[in-house]
């Protein structure tokens, strides 16, 4: 029983992640002043790179590294939603148990 309701919850907190990090947030990042300067500068860095005419075989290399590391950055920041979602779930789990106790009727 204690697992069949933890499979519940994974699969809600899998919606809501996947509602959350598609459209949502490419509207909030379209406002973002900080993300969008983010971008900015990856857009020069990009240029800076091509006006060095490496060879195709140092660019693979340069993509794989780039590859892994925002690979890597990707998966961090869907672990760190993943333990804020819970951690808010949990928070307001407790923050519900307090008020019952206070007010059973509530």
């Amino acid at each position: 029983m204690k697992n069949e309701s933890r499979m519940r919850k994974r699969g809600l907190l899998d919606r809501i992640a996947s509602q959350r990090t598609g459209q949502d947030i490419d509207r909030v990042l379209k406002r973002n002043k900080e993300y969008r300067k983010a971008v900015k500068q990856q857009e020069i860095a990009v240029e800076r790179m091509e006006k060095l005419e490496l060879k195709k075989s140092h660019r693979l290399i340069i993509d794989h590294v780039i590859s892994a590391d925002s690979h890597c950055g990707a998966m961090y920041g869907e672990v760190a939603y993943r333990m804020g979602m819970k951690d808010g779930i949990r928070l307001m789990s407790e923050i519900r148990g307090l008020e019952r106790r206070q007010n059973p009727y509530f």
